[in-house]
C-alpha cells in the first residue's frame, strides 16, 4: 500500500509541474500579445523609455518681394538721363538726375520746317550714317549732311545728328531735325541710349531758364542755307 501511495504522490507532483508550466506559457503568451498590440508611437513617451519625438516640419520662409526700382527722373526714360532741347535758345542740355551735365549749341528747324515740340524717345542709333532721301544717296563722309552720328527719335523722320555745315549751328536752319557739331554729337552719342527721353521745348519757361540761363535773342527769319542740305 505504501508503494501505491508513493506512486500516486509522484504522479500528482508531475501534474502540478505541468500545470505550472502551462500557466507560465499562457502568461508569457498574453504578455507578448499585449506588447505587440501597443507599439511605441513617434511623439509618445513610454514609461521607462526615452520619448521618440518626430521632427517638426520645416517652416516655409516667406522671402519679401524684391522692391520695385525707384521712379526715374524725367518723363519718358527708364534711365536717369534725359535730353532737353530749347528751340528759342538753340541749345541742347544733357541732364542726369535733374542735374545739368553739359549744354551744347544746336541748329533747329527753319521757319518753314520747324522742329516738333513735345516728349520723345531715342529709338535708334547709328555711327557714320549714310544719307538717303528719295533717290539721293550720300555715303558717310565729309559731304554727308547727317555728319558723324544719328540718334533717331520716336517721331518718324526726326532725329539728332551731326552736320556737314558747322556754320548753321546756333540758327534756325534745318528741316526740323536737331543739328550738332560733329564733335558734340559724338559726345552726346556716348552718353545716351535707346529708350532715353528727349524733350523739345518751343517756348521758354522757368524750367528752361533754370537750365539754359538768360533768354537768347530771337533770330529773324530762316537761314539762307540751301534747302537741299536742310534736314
Amino acid at each position: 500500500m505504501r508503494r501505491i501511495g508513493d506512486a500516486f504522490d509522484a504522479r500528482h507532483e508531475a501534474e502540478l509541474v505541468l500545470i505550472e508550466l502551462f500557466a507560465l506559457l499562457v502568461l508569457l503568451f498574453l504578455l507578448g500579445s499585449g506588447a505587440a498590440s501597443n507599439p511605441v508611437s513617434p511623439g509618445v513617451a513610454t514609461p521607462g523609455a526615452e520619448p521618440v519625438v518626430a521632427p517638426a516640419p520645416a517652416k516655409p520662409v516667406n522671402q519679401p518681394a524684391a522692391p520695385a526700382p525707384p521712379a526715374t527722373v524725367g518723363k519718358h526714360t527708364s534711365r536717369r538721363r534725359r535730353v532737353v532741347i530749347s528751340i528759342p535758345d538753340r541749345k541742347l542740355a544733357v541732364l542726369d538726375q535733374g542735374t545739368v551735365v553739359k549744354v551744347y549749341p544746336v541748329a533747329v528747324g527753319a521757319a518753314g520746317s520747324p522742329s516738333p515740340s513735345g516728349d520723345f524717345t531715342i529709338v535708334c542709333r547709328a555711327s557714320d550714317p549714310a544719307y538717303r532721301h528719295n533717290r539721293q544717296f550720300i555715303p558717310p563722309g565729309k559731304k554727308n549732311p547727317l555728319g558723324a552720328r544719328w540718334l533717331g527719335l520716336s517721331k518718324a523722320h526726326y532725329g539728332i545728328h551731326g552736320t556737314n555745315d558747322p556754320g548753321s549751328i546756333g540758327h534756325a536752319a534745318s528741316h526740323g531735325c536737331i543739328r550738332m557739331n560733329n564733335q558734340d554729337v559724338r559726345e552726346l552719342f556716348a552718353q545716351v541710349e535707346v529708350g532715353d527721353g528727349v524733350e523739345i521745348h518751343g517756348q521758354r519757361d522757368p524750367g528752361m531758364e533754370k537750365i539754359f540761363g538768360e533768354p537768347a535773342p530771337v533770330e529773324e527769319g530762316a537761314s539762307t542755307e540751301d534747302a537741299s542740305e536742310q534736314l
